[in-house]
């Protein structure tokens, strides 16, 4: 099996990336959706506005505390691995399963958005966005969350330590 290798500022950048993307994707969908697709209502606003916005906060508020809750749980679990190859690797896991949720909530706002027209919503959208935002993953976070002995955290910082091990997919 091939494996790939990173040290500390390659593990992170990826996950900096990761966030990036998912925050940039919901910016984007909201963008096209208002300028381009420009939502117009089919049915009466009236009848069905308070419904999509009621289960869009609900369930970005849900989402949200699931997302805080799992992130906990895994977090709880890396801290219990040998390894900081297994730590950052679970860490990394239970981050993208906490942005992935948001970022899931936020999607299905910005398309109650086009279904209804309702701005409300976008302004529900933008609420989540700034609690996805606010997510943006640091180092001092990281190390924070982890726990991590002063052995760990004198091997993030040697550039030269490849402290994560991933295994590569074969190339068909």
């Amino acid at each position: 099996m091939l494996i790939t290798q990173q040290n500390f500022k390659q593990y992170f950048s990826i996950l900096r990336l990761l966030h990036l993307s998912m925050t940039a994707a919901v910016i984007i969908f909201g963008l096209v959706t208002h300028f381009v697709l420009i939502p117009v209502p089919d049915f009466k606003p009236n009848d069905n506005a308070a419904l999509f916005v009621n289960i869009a906060a609900v369930y970005l508020a849900i989402a949200v505390a699931i997302s805080y809750w799992l992130f906990g749980l895994r977090v709880q679990a890396a801290k219990q691995q040998n390894s900081l190859s297994d730590k950052l690797n679970t860490y990394r896991a239970a981050t993208i399963i906490r942005f992935a949720l948001i970022e899931g909530a936020l999607l299905l706002t910005v398309v109650f958005y086009l279904l209804t027209g309702n701005l409300v919503l976008l302004g529900i959208a933008g609420i989540g966005l700034v609690v996805l935002a606010l997510l943006h993953p640091s180092s001092a976070k990281l190390k924070v969350d982890l726990d991590l002995s002063p052995t760990d955290l004198a091997r993030l910082e040697d550039d030269s330590d490849m402290i994560v091990q991933l295994p590569r997919l074969k190339r068909f």
